[in-house]
């Protein structure tokens, strides 16, 4: 195994719930007001049915073939070169998942901190910290997490709740008058998000202990569902309508709050949602990192770091002409993208496997 570095089940699932939660929390409110209104805060929860579903694919696949990773199975699935050709697939969604993330990133920095600085500065110095988390290992990415995501998601809606000062919960009145069409239509675009949960296919291996992999991975998705569901309500009963019109309302919240006087919690906001960011960033180009090794058959993945960095680093400029581009993608180029590698692969190549009689091992 290139990857001799093991994670805890508490590591694993706070990874799972950062994958979505670190760009969902921001975005999700806007999105999914914009169709389901007052209902929004209910598309957390259809869209956590869709990345169970997720997770108990990538599981079952997993448990055909203890020990590999989603790169490595599909060819013993499909066999040597149709298995490859998923595998390039599947890194070039890893790697354009990466690049949106580090233009995002990079975006936010620039707009928060110094406008005038090309963003091209922003991203090379997080690629930079990304790609020392990756080269440490997994292991070393998963006390991390261990370490910091737990005071980011307390801390985080902390502030959250502190921001509910003007919340109106009247708003959130009458439940479902429109009735359900309008919170599963509000839900297609959350569904390509959830769905991210697929990178447990690339982690289960390096699971402590493997067989709680599907266990771990249904409560982190619904741990997350209920969090996005406190984070749609708060928006919802503080904006109302006007959820719709801000493109990151979460940010809004807490804007008016002072700590002491001096300390303004909206920055401290910002920082949270970097730790966040930065984290999902290292999890995306590890896995990026690591495929590439496996499908390449290489004695190890560290050498691929910096040069997958930098071919990184110029997509995430290069993909997009400008910041208005990009909330556009996430919410209307990537879901039906995400579809096709999150759901109908993963079933495929499992329908595939039971035809081929690979049983599960544990």
């Amino acid at each position: 195994m290139l990857e001799r570095g093991k994670i805890s089940g508490i590591a694993l699932a706070l990874i799972l719930i950062n994958l979505v939660g670190a760009t969902a929390v921001v975005a999700l409110p806007a999105v999914t007001a914009r169709s389901a209104l007052r209902d929004a805060w209910l598309t957390p929860a259809v869209s956590a049915v869709s990345g169970i579903v997720v997770i108990l694919l990538v599981t079952a696949l997993g448990r055909r073939f203890p020990g590999k990773s989603l790169i490595e199975y599909t060819q013993d699935i499909l066999g040597s070169w149709p298995g490859k050709a998923v595998g390039v697939l599947y890194l070039f969604f890893f790697f354009q998942s990466s690049g949106v993330i580090l233009r995002e990133f990079g975006e936010l920095l620039s707009a928060m901190i110094m406008p005038r600085t090309p963003i091209l500065v922003f991203n090379t110095i997080i690629v930079l910290l990304a790609a020392y988390s990756v080269r440490s290992g997994l292991e070393v990415i998963g006390r991390l997490s261990e370490l910091l995501l737990p005071w980011v998601i307390i801390l985080y809606y902390v502030i959250i709740l502190l921001g509910l000062q003007k919340a109106d919960f009247s708003r959130l009145l009458p439940v479902l008058e429109n009735g359900f069409a309008p919170v599963l239509l509000a839900s297609l675009t959350p569904l390509g998000w959830m769905g991210e949960v697929l990178l447990l296919g690339m982690l289960l291996p390096y699971l402590s202990k493997p067989c709680q992999g599907r266990k771990i991975g249904i409560w982190s998705v619904g741990i997350l569902g209920f969090l996005l569901v406190i984070d749609e309500i708060a928006n919802i009963t503080v904006f109302g309508r006007e959820v719709t019109r801000l493109k990151y309302p979460t940010f809004m919240i807490p804007s008016e709050i002072l700590l002491g006087g001096f300390l303004r919690i909206d920055a401290l906001f910002v920082i949270l949602w970097t730790a966040g960011l930065l984290t999902k960033l290292a999890i995306f180009y590890y896995v990026s990192v690591l495929g590439t090794a496996q499908l390449l058959n290489l004695r190890d993945y560290k050498p691929t770091v910096l040069p997958i960095g930098v071919i990184l680093t110029a997509f995430s400029i290069l993909s997009f002409q400008n910041a208005v581009e990009i909330p556009t993608h996430i919410t209307k180029g990537f879901p039906p993208f995400a579809y096709l590698f999150e759901w109908a692969l993963p079933l495929a190549l499992l329908l595939i496997a039971i035809i081929r009689g690979f049983k599960p091992k544990y």
